[in-house]
């Protein structure tokens, strides 16, 4: 495989500088909802490094539903404290119109994962390319272990917003490009139940399904529970599961003995957390913004150990 080096933007944060006034003041951080772990271990990063500088954090758990987003959004604006907001659209031309009520209030917008109009800056991925990454350790695998053979790879997918689709369309890119012969069939799934549905449905009509890939890694859970459910040894030799991110639990998977969960392809919640805190701060303090860039790592069971959070 090309040498790919799974490199991050070293940051160089320094938290707990000049302190605030003894009035902490106040930004807020979007996510989709709740349920992506990952989400919830960047929020637990953040909260105390900004609230070394001062700032509280506010979040909330939309659940995926756009117009709760925006209705928070809007409260936020409203509340007349709020510095900067930070998120990750459920869906980037719903988020325009508040969007522009927050500049109009002069709250600057900054992306998280992704950009749209009005936002002063973002934390971004390369989604497309990371997919393409990501896919091609699978097919390096795969000629070590299957050559020759026609295989079929479920791709777990999602394409609401462009972060999950592009990552998609990479993984999906690069397995046509490097195995024109596999058949690829792509999933719809963002929870780890739809994971565990969509695979056992095409368990059912595609009984032979061996390559599991996903842009996400809360689905794919579900989609090894479908797999193991179904019969298939938690070390079975010629099943190939792998996600994008991590939290413990994935971790503790990947490191079962010749796990059918063999890698991920995964960006660290701290390093995440403060490119979030570097931008949140530099918004509220209407400082110069740039956007900031940072690239996943592969995670193996040799290096899965530092990837844990809070061990």
């Amino acid at each position: 495989m090309k040498n790919i080096l799974a490199s991050v933007v070293a940051l160089g944060i320094v938290v707990g500088g000049t302190q605030a006034s003894a009035q902490d003041r106040t930004v807020a951080m979007s996510f989709g909802g709740s349920s992506i772990e990952l989400w919830n271990d960047i929020i637990v990063e953040m909260e105390p490094a900004l609230a070394a500088e001062g700032f509280e954090l506010l979040t909330h758990d939309p659940q995926f539903r756009v117009e709760q987003q925006v209705q928070d959004w809007r409260a936020w604006i409203a509340r007349g404290d709020v510095e900067a907001i930070m998120g990750w659209p459920i869906n980037a031309d719903a988020l325009i119109p508040v969007t522009q009520q927050a500049q109009n209030a002069g709250i600057p917008v900054i992306g998280y994962a992704a950009t749209w109009e009005g936002v002063s800056a973002a934390m971004l991925t390369t989604p497309e390319q990371d997919g393409r990454d990501f896919a091609g350790f699978a097919v390096d695998w795969i000629n070590e272990n299957h050559d020759g053979e026609t295989l079929k790879v479920g791709i777990l997918s999602d394409e609401q917003n462009d972060l999950t689709r592009l990552r998609v369309e990479g993984i999906e890119n690069e397995i046509r490009e490097n195995l024109p012969d596999a058949q690829i069939f792509k999933l719809p799934a963002i929870s780890r139940d739809e994971g565990y549905n969509v695979a056992r449905q095409q368990l059912t009509a595609h009984p032979d399904t061996k390559i599991w890939l996903s842009y996400s890694n809360e689905n794919l859970k579900g989609a090894y529970t479908a797999v193991l459910d179904s019969g298939v040894a938690a070390d079975d030799p010629s099943f190939y599961m792998a996600a994008m991110d991590v939290i413990n639990e994935d971790l503790d998977m990947i490191k079962i003995p010749d796990s059918i969960y063999r890698m991920a392809f995964a960006f660290r919640s701290k390093t995440l957390a403060e490119a979030n805190t570097t931008l949140l701060l530099a918004a509220a303090r209407d400082e110069p913004l740039e956007d900031i860039y940072v690239r996943p790592e592969l995670v193996t069971a040799e290096t899965a150990d530092s990837f844990y959070v809070g061990k």
